[in-house]
Formats: structure tokens, C-alpha cells, sequence
């Protein structure tokens, strides 16, 4: 009784040769049969289909995705963000559909209620990230709002930096009611830029 078909027949067949092959036989296709209903499952989701399914996905949607610098994690992500931009969008939706694409905390948005304009600042990153934020915003704001995306650049800046300073005084007493005091004062900076 070595398999789960066999586990659940009557006692008294155990140890019959004949029927511990036909219950292996019907384990195997039986496991085989799960298998198929677990892949028919997993591609009626996006995040775990395929590749070969999220394409003919891509398709219905127009995307022509270029597998040499997509990741099959983008892709996924990008076919969610479409399915769900589904007008009337409101703030909290678009904060929503942006987080999904680019990731939190890797954006900013500035609204100006009373100028009607979106300003949305973006860490930049490859190319197809980028056209699919100006596209998915294109879409999703209103057309009485003025859209501005802009695009920036995170480096560390070493600033190796020299400082050195120094002054002079000198009393002259000429009689104890008269004390009269010069000062000069002489700085030296130096500054070097230099990015990483």
C-alpha cells in the first residue's frame, strides 16, 4: 500500500500484484490530472502565468514587451496596472496603480488643486519603466489637468574640501587710555567636486 489510490481500497486487496500495478498506474495519471487542473489555474491569474500566456495577454492589449530588457516581474505588473485603470480614477486609485508600477516610496506627486496641474517626480530607471509611467499617466489623469512628469537622478556627490584660517592682532600701547588694535584676517578655501 505504497500509494494513495491503494490507501483507500478495501483490506482485502492488499498484497494482490495485480492491483497494486493498476493503482500505481491510476496514481500516476491521477497525479498527472493535478497537475493540468493546477497549470489551468495558475494561468487564469497573471501573476503566476506563464510567460507564454502573459504574451498572448500583452497581445490583447497592444504591449509589445522586449524580452531582453523586460522582466517577466514587470510585465506582470504592467498587465495589472491596465486591467485595473478603469475610469473614474481618483487620487487615492492613481497613488494605487503608480505604487504597483514603479514601487512605493520611489515617486512623488505635487497637486495644485487651484492651478489644475500634476506634477509627478520619478526616480529614473530603464526605458520601458519610463514609457509605461508616461502612458499609464497620459491615460488615468483628467484632461482639465495639466500633467508634468519629470525624471530624477539619485548620486552621491564627495566633497573633499580644505579649510584653513588664521588672523593677526597686534596691540600698540601708547599711553594706558590709548590702546589702539589692528586685525587682519586671512582665509584660504579649497574645493574639489568629484561624483561617484
Amino acid at each position: 500500500m505504497s500509494n494513495r489510490i491503494m490507501q483507500n481500497l478495501p483490506p482485502i486487496y492488499a498484497g494482490i500484484k495485480e492491483m497494486e500495478e493498476l493503482s500505481s498506474t491510476v496514481a500516476t495519471e491521477w497525479d498527472a490530472l493535478e497537475n493540468a487542473r493546477k497549470k489551468v489555474e495558475d494561468e487564469q491569474f497573471i501573476m503566476t502565468a506563464s510567460e507564454k500566456t502573459i504574451r498572448a495577454r500583452e497581445r490583447s492589449y497592444n504591449i509589445r514587451a522586449d524580452q531582453a530588457t523586460e522582466s517577466l516581474d514587470f510585465r506582470r505588473r504592467r498587465l495589472i496596472v491596465r486591467q485595473s485603470t478603469r475610469l473614474p480614477i481618483t487620487q487615492r486609485k492613481v497613488r494605487e496603480i503608480i505604487n504597483e508600477l514603479v514601487g512605493e516610496g520611489n515617486w512623488e506627486e505635487q497637486l495644485s488643486v487651484e492651478d489644475c496641474e500634476a506634477l509627478f517626480i520619478f526616480d529614473a530607471s530603464n526605458a520601458s519603466v519610463d514609457k509605461e509611467i508616461d502612458y499609464t499617466l497620459d491615460r488615468i489623469i483628467p484632461m482639465n489637468i495639466a500633467l508634468k512628469i519629470a525624471r530624477r537622478l539619485t548620486t552621491k556627490l564627495y566633497v573633499p574640501s580644505f579649510l584653513m584660517s588664521g588672523s593677526e592682532i597686534t596691540l600698540h600701547p601708547m599711553n594706558i587710555d590709548d590702546i589702539e588694535q589692528r586685525t587682519s584676517s586671512n582665509h584660504l578655501v579649497g574645493v574639489k567636486t568629484a561624483a561617484k
